[in-house]
């Protein structure tokens, strides 16, 4: 089974697809409409039409097919890890933030998040996150925000595969070396990392790694301008 990653602006996702509302459930379109602005209700919709987009690509099927449901373990509402009904082996993940973003569909615990740069000050938010050494790391480098981001998106990866949680981001370094030239760690506790970042966004993939795979780009998705990620494990 491949794994499928993806990310993009919000309305190139929405592009892809004709009334992306439809391959909602009625709990997501009910969620949906809950939101009060309109940007926050299409960066929504994007993403959970993306994680199909990126589930559909990983089982050789079409959106149209797959149900995507949440269930909490503790009380059972319809939030927390999601799934997919006619794939109970897929694992899917997806985030949103203003006009972008990403999901990621794959076999094993897989997490993904992206975060907008701009317009927001992140000094006491990383200071309150990362370890020393990330620190040092970050504030070493010539954007800083841009930086943190990169460990931030990571941290809240591996939070969605259930290695951490908002309690422990603050212990978990991903730096190493004390926050020496390095940079950040390629793996951490049996999962590798997939960073990206265009215009104003930063975002990571966490995924279980596994010697055997073999891993491949699809140039011709790629250059298509369909996509501006994808990675088959």
């Amino acid at each position: 089974m491949k794994t499928v990653v993806r990310y993009g602006r919000s309305a190139a996702v929405l592009a892809e697809v004709d009334d992306a509302v439809r391959l909602l459930t009625e709990t997501e379109r009910a969620r949906a409409d809950a939101f009060r602005m309109a940007g926050d209700r299409e960066a929504y919709v994007a993403a959970h039409v993306l994680v199909r987009l990126c589930a559909a690509e990983a089982l050789g099927a079409t959106a149209g097919e797959l149900t995507i449901v949440q269930r909490c373990d503790s009380c059972g509402g319809p939030h927390g890890r999601p799934s997919v009904v006619e794939a109970p082996d897929l694992s899917v993940s997806w985030s949103h933030t203003a006009g972008g973003v990403a999901a990621v569909a794959g076999a094993g615990p897989v997490g993904v998040d992206i975060e907008g740069l701009h317009g927001r000050d992140f000094e006491l938010l990383r200071r309150k996150t990362l370890t020393a050494g990330e620190l040092r790391w970050a504030e070493a480098q010539r954007d800083p925000d841009a930086a943190f981001l990169r460990l931030w998106t990571r941290k809240e990866a591996l939070i969605k595969v259930g290695k951490l949680s908002l309690g422990s981001m603050a212990e978990a370094d991903l730096v190493g070396d004390d926050g020496g030239p390095g940079g950040p760690v390629a793996c951490w506790e049996g999962f590798r990392f997939e960073d990206w970042g265009f215009d104003e966004f930063v975002g990571s993939c966490a995924l279980p790694v596994d010697p055997a795979e073999t891993r491949g780009v699809d140039p011709g998705l790629e250059a298509a301008g369909r996509l501006e990620f994808v990675a088959e494990l």
